[in-house]
């Protein structure tokens, strides 16, 4: 699953389900949790939500320490965020951990607020933004912030050597950076941009210390993989491929120190294992797969003694599968339609997922204004699927079963995540669902840390896999054609003018009806084109060890860097 960067006002559902003492009975059980999922959805909350627990411990310099170890499923490849092939993970191990941004979102109020800015401001026109940066803003090494660095970041992301082709689509609306002073910075915009404010505050990359990441040699700067040097809270001490990845807090951080002096990241491929990791202690918190999930809700005296957290929220991914369109198969709009249809995509939602998730048709978060509710999915119809392919000239003509056009039988490769156990089973299901309108399915489970560098370079058929969304949804970076190249995020190959077009006007609409109503007719239109089959989307869900106290569901999620251990309950000693 890959997680990207992407201020309008938003109503921001947060739906949370705390699942403490539930208990689901035989057949009904299924019944039951989709009736918690429908009260999620129904429910809206102005105010965040703090877990229960059974210590009033205060938050104070006596509750200092203990450590926070993460099982993750997936080890990232690198943990540079600059590089296109950092995800989800690394994002999670690094920003605002080690990288912090110019500005960041609060998690309550879903509105951005100064970090290592002190204030910007906007011209009339909304096409200079000047930050002026704190003063008392350092890295982790003692050496002093400043708009040297800003520039740097910006300049290391734009530059056309470096590999980060789906960053740099993010300041194509940028026309200059300048240094004022050693505390100023201003951005020039072509035009005015909706997301300004967020994309030149370098949100959810950070940044970056250039006397650290100098570099002479692009090449260079794109083979690293991490370094511990940043602004933040924790700066990483080492990193054992394969095992884990630990984080020590910075003791010289300019603000707030968090009271959990280490983070840990384990990886943890197996979902069993990562279960079994927190039932005997080795891992405090991981994050179940949806099946998982509704299985160990049931054990009453699982629930008592975890904290089993089930929440929707903005950057909720929704699960797809992708076509690429330089293949002989899917260029045709009406193959990729039938690929849709084929798939019994409410079975998947009840007998894989187990009724956990919610069937999506598009590439917007559910419960948000630029979704339009009214488009409805594609319905399950195998007999319209063999009539589609059959009207698209794939037809079997040399009598083996299979489907061919012009000398090509349509076998394709269906690449996939090996690390994620829920892809493979959606995996059968595609081969066997390709198999009764006579196409063939070669299922292709690789490591995501090679699927990932595969993708920008469009070396797969079919791919299964997830978009994080943003705060502030822009589909520009994953549909837009100018994507497609030069190892953009336009995995697909998706090119159409009329999508070009709605992209470039959302990205220039401030006002924020008038994009809701743009929005959702880009919706309606690849809803129409089928690049992807869209399949589902799910709530978040964590299981974290009884111990941490001060766990808030917020807004935006969780923030583990306002948790702390009552001293009498740590585990870790430092």
């Amino acid at each position: 699953m890959n997680g990207r960067s992407s201020s309008k006002e938003l109503i921001v559902l947060l739906i949370v389900l705390v699942v403490l003492g539930l208990q689901i009975s035989s057949r009904s059980k299924l019944k039951t949790f989709e009736k918690q999922l429908q009260t999620l959805e129904n429910s809206f909350s102005n105010s965040p939500i703090k877990i229960s627990s059974t210590s009033n411990a205060v938050v104070n310099e006596s509750n200092e320490g203990d450590w926070l170890v993460w099982g993750l499923a997936v080890e990232p490849k690198t943990l540079n965020l600059i590089s296109v092939t950092s995800d989800m993970y690394a994002r999670w191990m690094m920003f605002e951990n080690v990288f912090e941004p110019l500005m960041v979102y609060d998690f309550d109020e879903v509105k951005l607020k100064p970090m290592l800015a002190k204030s910007y401001d906007f011209s009339p026109d909304g096409l200079e933004l000047t930050f002026t940066l704190r003063d008392d803003i350092n890295f982790s090494d003692g050496v002093p912030i400043t708009a040297d660095d800003v520039l740097f970041t910006y300049h290391t992301i734009i530059n056309p050597k470096i590999d980060a082709a789906d960053l740099a689509q993010l300041f194509i609306e940028v026309k200059d950076v300048q240094k004022i002073d050693d505390k100023t910075v201003k951005f020039y915009f072509h035009r005015p941009y909706f997301k300004a404010l967020e994309i030149a505050s370098f949100w959810v990359i950070g940044i970056f210390p250039k006397h650290i990441y100098e570099f002479a040699d692009a090449e260079e700067f794109n083979k690293r993989i991490s370094n511990h040097i940043g602004s933040g809270p924790y700066v990483l001490e080492k990193w054992d491929t394969g095992d884990k990845a630990v984080f020590v807090r910075n003791e010289n951080y300019w603000g707030t120190k968090p009271k959990i002096k280490k983070l840990i990241y384990k990886f943890i491929v197996n979902d069993k294992a990562r279960i079994q990791a927190i039932r005997s202690g080795d891992v405090d918190m991981i994050i179940p797969a949806p099946e998982q999930y509704v299985d160990v809700v049931k054990d009453k005296s699982f629930t008592e003694k975890y904290k089993c957290l089930a929440y929707w929220s903005p950057g909720t991914p929704y699960i797809y599968l992708g076509w690429n369109e330089r293949t002989p198969y899917f260029a045709d709009r009406r193959v990729r339609l039938a690929m849709t249809q084929m798939l019994d995509r409410k079975g998947i939602l009840q007998h894989i997922l187990k009724g956990s998730g919610k069937e999506v048709t598009g590439p917007f978060y559910v419960f948000g204004k630029d979704n339009d509710p009214n488009i409805k999915a594609w319905p399950y119809d195998v007999n319209e699927a063999r009539r589609l392919l059959d009207e698209a000239g794939w037809k079997d003509t040399d009598g083996d079963g299979i489907r061919d056009k012009d000398g090509v039988a349509f076998k394709f490769k269906f690449s996939y995540s090996s690390d994620y156990i829920l892809y493979q089973n959606i995996a059968n299901v595609i081969k066997d669902s390709a198999a009764k309108i006579g196409v063939e399915v070669i299922a292709d489970p690789i490591e995501w840390s090679i699927l990932i560098t595969r993708l920008p370079e469009h070396k797969f058929d079919a791919i299964i896999m997830g978009w994080g969304g943003d705060i502030v949804e822009d589909n520009y970076q994953i549909f837009h054609s100018s994507q497609i190249d030069n190892r953009g995020a336009n995995y697909v190959c998706f090119k159409n003018d009329e999508a070009d077009r709605m992209l470039e006007e959302i990205r220039r609409t401030i006002d924020d009806e008038k994009r809701i109503e743009l929005s959702r007719k880009f919706h309606s239109l690849v809803h129409y084109e089928q690049p992807y089959t869209f399949l589902f989307t799910r709530p978040t869900y964590r299981i974290i060890d009884p111990r941490f106290e001060n766990v808030v569901v917020h807004k935006l999620g969780l923030k583990p860097q306002e948790w702390f251990v009552p001293k009498e309950k740590q585990r870790y000693k430092d």
